[in-house]
């Protein structure tokens, strides 16, 4: 068949559509080849690629397209993925419509190729790839040797390299992805996303926002972020874990909107984040509060790539035989395999803090202790000029010179092997309305790691708390601050911080304080505080909220409705699921639908899985799938697995089969697993088998998923065989979650065997577990050095378990140590243990005092809180 006939027995498929551009290199590139197709009689797809493939020696194409290259070349808005592609796609198609000028249409498309592709991208967000600087990116440059070398020394991939780079080639192929990298400071994510992001073509673009703050930045900007670009998110807990957990959750739910745009993908986000933040971001809120980090939730969860703090053996083995004299150096001096804290020049940063001159290590404490009680990156400098000076023993002050303070912020500032200082400061940039810049101090992200570890036990001296009482200013930080004294169970220093911050408009620190003063028995203080409060919280609510239950109990649905409503708007979270759930069973399914809209844009997305199960309960099958499909929509990726297991019990199959695909496509692992099953029992054993594969070779993170439903679901057996698989590919999560099952299952040796494991392969939490099953066991010796060892890694829960030993076995003043430390910590059962001490001991008084005043800074009992 000639290539006439060929092209007008094609005319009447029904084709792409033409892509809607803005004028210019791109609209001209895309009208071109469109013509193209329109002449060649609008060819599928399929047809294209096929003659692609079949005329590529007579026509001698450079590029060889496959059918969803294709696609993109005629019916996407982005640039074609490549030159020789886009100019062997035209060449077929014009072939196809009968043109005899094939070289000067491939001329023609590769010139237009080439202007599309070097038209300028806005300068707003980013520079190409190519030409970015991994220092400028937050990158840390390592140590230097005597002679110069390189920022960067040559880099050795590791595990987390090859989950990252999935990700990443999977943003090339045209997906929008996001990863984020877990790990503790210095420990290379962010080498590992430079590195990562060299694999992407040309055209991509790197987009840091961080002017005029992260979070503002990106709040402002990420709703015009083009395709082709990479978001990076370098400390991403100063973007989604803000002071206002409102911003956090805007800049979130904008991220969740740009991956689910196909229009304006391909994008990708990088981001790196402590442990400590992740956890604070993606673990369940308290069942009291609000859920103020939902959206964040939503984004991060399955996301997460771990950076080990310690290189592998293997890892470090690899280094052996590099050329460059640093990384042999690290491999040389590095302590337990820490490579790459100590490429970052990390033990000169720990040297310097611990030899430092009493003047400089009384400035650093001050900062350390500031930061770790939950002061912002940037310290004020008035802040550790009067803190510093409380620091300092009587000798040591009288002897200090009189510019003591310079010569401090001389030794903090000076580098220490290519990395900052221990406390440097930060050179503001110059506004644009010509204000004059905050100042500050960056206090060094390891030296405020260990320094927080190694200070955890020790509350600050009465010289740091004066310091912050008179020189911050922010309503949320002294709120913040405050928070910490109140865990510590010093109820006075908190209450005048909590002060300080409602003077500056902080409602939240009024409700703090109220509750403070009722503790101490000042009910008219409290109760003026609370009426003075604009907050939009009531604490009337979950008295609405309990008596909506009484009338509900007593058959009264309109009463329990009108006051479940008051409750839901006064801020109750619980009350939402409830008055959805009455609302559809009064029949009024309008109501309810619009009570669980609101609920889901006030973050409150339960609401609407509340009302798709009350539908599906009630028959409502089209209702409870349309519900559902909303909830999925915002982000709730589960309610069509749940549904679907509803369906299979009642014997629904179809309906089922399908919730259960729905699910899988939103990412639901339940889901996908319930469909292998469902197809394996109506006896499509090939599809379900097929299913069975892409179970089998998922992530970790997705077989401990699948584990723990297994679990649920009461399939012990393959639950354990799920954490295996999980623990065999490098979890030590489900060598955890192994040893907890076996514990249940009172097989205490294999269960010690486990938590032995992951022990060994640094996860301390494995302490903690170990030493329960001791003192379950008995051994009281075994389970303290246990307990010791699970203080000294920071789980203070282990001092309250030190604690009780120590009561069991007579010894009251040992465990009253125990318990001052713990509080000391921050362990929220620190103080009531000291209270339980004191009551056992026969001293009502100090411990009515403590129940009411907390403690003085010495850890006495208060006598009051003002």
């Amino acid at each position: 068949m000639d290539s006439d006939s060929r092209g007008s027995g094609r005319r009447r498929a029904r084709g792409i559509r033409r892509v809607p551009l803005e004028p210019g290199a791109l609209k001209d590139l895309k009208d071109a080849i469109y013509r193209l197709y329109v002449d060649a009689g609008r060819p599928t797809l399929d047809l294209i690629a096929a003659d692609v493939a079949g005329l590529a020696d007579e026509l001698d194409l450079p590029g060889a397209p496959g059918r969803d290259t294709v696609n993109r070349i005629i019916g996407d808005a982005r640039l074609p993925p490549g030159r020789e592609d886009t100019i062997a796609t035209a060449v077929v198609l014009a072939h196809v419509a009968g043109r005899r000028d094939t070289a000067a249409i491939a001329a023609d498309i590769g010139a237009l190729w080439t202007r599309a592709a070097g038209t300028p991208a806005d300068s707003r967000f980013g520079r190409p790839v190519r030409q970015c600087d991994p220092l400028a990116l937050e990158v840390h440059p390592a140590i230097q040797m005597d002679r110069p070398l390189p920022p960067l020394p040559p880099y050795v991939e590791r595990r987390h390299d090859h989950e990252l780079a999935k990700v990443v080639n999977e943003a090339s192929s045209g997906k929008s992805r996001i990863a984020m990298l877990v790990g503790a400071s210095s420990t290379g994510k962010t080498r590992a996303c430079w590195e990562a992001i060299q694999r992407l073509p040309a055209q991509w673009r790197v987009w840091h926002p961080f002017d005029p703050t992260r979070p503002d930045a990106a709040d402002q900007h990420l709703a015009q972020v083009p395709g082709h670009t990479v978001v990076w998110f370098n400390e991403a807990q100063h973007y989604l874990l803000t002071p206002d957990p409102r911003l956090g959750e805007r800049v979130a739910a904008r991220l969740r909107t740009l991956l689910r745009d196909p229009a304006r993908g391909p994008v990708l986000i990088l981001g790196t984040i402590w442990p400590y933040y992740w956890d604070a971001l993606t673990g369940p809120p308290p069942a009291s509060d609000l859920d103020l980090h939902a959206q964040a939730r939503e984004l991060l969860i399955g996301a997460d790539i771990t950076v080990p703090d310690v290189w592998a053996p293997a890892e470090v083995r690899r280094l052996v035989a590099a050329s460059d004299e640093r990384l042999r150096d690290a491999v040389e001096n590095a302590e337990a395999g820490r490579i790459t804290q100590y490429l970052a020049g990390v033990p000169e940063l720990m040297q310097r803090y611990r030899n430092a001159p009493p003047s400089a290590r009384a400035v650093l404490t001050a900062a350390i202790d500031a930061r770790r009680l939950g002061h912002p990156l940037s310290l004020p400098h008035e802040l550790l000029a009067r803190a510093a000076p409380s620091y300092l023993a009587d000798v040591e002050w009288n002897q200090l010179a009189d510019d003591w303070w310079q010569e401090a912020l001389a030794y903090t500032a000076k580098p220490c092997h290519g990395i900052a200082g221990p406390l440097s400061h930060i050179r503001p940039r110059p506004t644009e309305h010509g204000a004059k810049p905050l100042t500050g101090y960056r206090l060094a992200d390891y030296l405020q790691q260990r320094g927080a570890a190694e200070r955890a036990s020790i509350f600050p001296p009465a010289g740091f708390w004066d310091a912050v009482a008179t020189s911050v200013s922010d309503p949320v930080t002294l709120r913040t601050i405050g928070g910490h004294a109140e865990r510590r169970g010093r109820y006075r220093r908190a209450a005048a911080l909590y002060r300080l911050a409602i003077q500056g408009g902080d409602d939240e620190a009024r409700w703090t304080l109220a509750a403070l003063r009722e503790r101490a028995g000042d009910q008219s203080g409290a109760a003026a505080l609370r009426q003075s409060g604009t907050t939009t919280v009531d604490d009337d609510a979950g008295e609405l909220s309990a008596s909506a239950e009484l009338r509900e109990r007593a058959g009264d649905l309109p009463g329990a409705i009108d006051l479940y409503q008051q409750a839901a708007d006064r801020g109750d979270a619980q009350s939402w699921d409830r008055l959805v759930s009455l609302l559809e069973q009064a029949a009024d399914p309008d109501g309810a639908l619009n009570a669980a809209l609101r609920a889901a844009d006030q973050g409150r997305i339960s609401a609407l899985r509340v009302l798709a199960v009350t539908r599906d309960r009630l028959g409502d099958s089209a209702g409870s799938e349309q519900v559902a499909r909303l909830a999925a929509d915002r982000g709730d990726a589960t309610i069509f697995g749940a549904l679907g297991a509803t369906r299979e019990r009642l014997g629904d199959i179809i309906s089922a089969r399908v919730l259960y695909q729905r699910g899988a496509d939103h990412g639901d692992a339940y889901a996908l697993l319930s469909l292998a099953e469902l197809l394996k029992r109506i006896g499509l054993s090939d599809d379900a088998e097929r299913l069975q594969q892409a179970i089998d070779s998922g992530t970790p993170s997705a077989l401990m998923s699948l584990a723990a439903l297994r679990e649920q679901m009461g399939d012990r057996s393959a639950a354990h065989q799920l954490y295996q698989r999980a623990a065999d590919r490098g979890s030590i999560a489900a060598l955890l979650s192994l040893a907890a099952l076996h514990e249940r299952d009172g097989d205490l040796d294999a269960a010690e065997k486990r938590y032995q494991q992951a022990i060994e392969q640094g996860d301390v939490t494995g302490l903690w577990s170990l030493a329960g099953l001791r003192h379950q066991s008995g051994d009281l010796l075994g389970a303290t050095d246990m307990y010791r060892r699970a203080a000294d890694h920071g789980i203070t829960a282990a001092l309250i378990s030190l604690a009780e030993i120590a009561e069991e076995q007579g010894d009251r003043v040992q465990a009253t140590n125990w318990a001052l430390l713990a509080t000391d910590h921050g362990d929220r059962d620190g103080l009531p243990m000291l209270i339980r001490l004191r009551r056992s001991a026969g001293d009502q008084a100090a411990a009515a005092h403590m129940e009411r005043f907390g403690l003085e800074d010495d850890g006495s009992p208060a006598a009051n809180i003002e």
